[in-house]
């Protein structure tokens, strides 16, 4: 398994920078020491008529003007830093899948609102695909929860590397995937036959065998496919659609890609 690092997951070097304590103290002590030395210096130099108040006075003003930007640099700066990695990185956890990076349920919803008003003011036609791994459990259950986890951070990164620019992959939880594909075609007819091709190549990259520690794992995917498309839907109810249509290729025996078709209402 190969960890890759998320540019908005903090490092443990980047948390390392925030100074301790001391060393703001450190760091404070020697700013204001060599700024009083600056200014003692230069006054030394000058022939100035003034009173004990007035030197106190310009002392401290001078040593406010030097020493205000290296202590921000070097004192404040990398607690700021660190305050936007932090928040950076939990809205990160908040919107994606810890395990495989990738979007879960919550940022796949909205991605998949804007899809469809993108469908429904442009009338064209996308596709949801729900993929659902065949024989996940028989790697739980004969590898261990490790091989799973291993094989779940696999499954996504192909997926992702095998989508185009302007698609999205996420993890809907446990071992179903939704890869949201946008700009299919204007025709109906035309979108069906290009999201099942797609479906088909995503089976085919899944089926390459995975290689845990010593062995290999493999599963399958059943894909249930819910078209994108002008008239009125909603997230919730492309997601059950899709869904639904997975669960009819599960009780086909697996391994099938099934496109959602709409229920016509019966005519009395």
């Amino acid at each position: 398994m190969i960890v890759r690092d998320h540019p908005e997951n903090p490092r443990s070097g980047d948390v390392d920078r925030v100074p301790t304590t001391g060393q703001v103290v450190l760091r404070i002590v020697i700013i204001i020491s060599v700024a009083e030395m600056l200014i003692m210096g230069f006054l030394g130099r000058i022939q100035l008529e003034l009173d004990h108040a007035s030197i106190v006075f310009l002392d401290g003003a001078m040593l406010i003007a030097l020493s205000t930007l290296p202590i921000y640099l070097w004192v404040i700066k990398p607690f700021v830093r660190a305050h936007e990695r932090s928040s950076r990185h939990i809205t990160h956890l908040a919107y994606h899948d810890t395990l495989t990076a990738l979007p879960n349920r919550r940022l796949l919803y909205e991605h998949l609102g804007r899809a469809i008003a993108a469908c429904q003011r442009h009338g064209i036609y996308g596709a949801l695909l729900l993929v659902d791994l065949d024989g996940f459990k028989a790697v739980n259950d004969d590898h261990g929860h490790d091989a799973g986890d291993v094989l779940l951070a696999e499954i996504g990164r192909r997926l992702a590397a095998g989508k185009r620019r302007e698609d999205i992959v996420g993890r809907l939880g446990g071992d179903e995937f939704l890869l949201l594909v946008q700009h299919l075609d204007a025709d109906q007819q035309a979108a069906k036959s290009r999201a099942e091709t797609i479906a088909r190549n995503v089976q085919q990259a899944l089926a390459v065998p995975v290689r845990y520690r010593e062995e290999t794992v493999r599963v399958g995917s059943s894909i249930g496919i819910s078209l994108l498309g002008p008239e009125r839907q909603t997230p919730s109810a492309v997601v059950r659609e899709a869904d639904e249509a997975m669960y009819r290729a599960k009780r086909a025996g697996g391994g099938d890609v099934i496109l959602h078709v709409p229920k016509v209402a019966a005519v009395s």
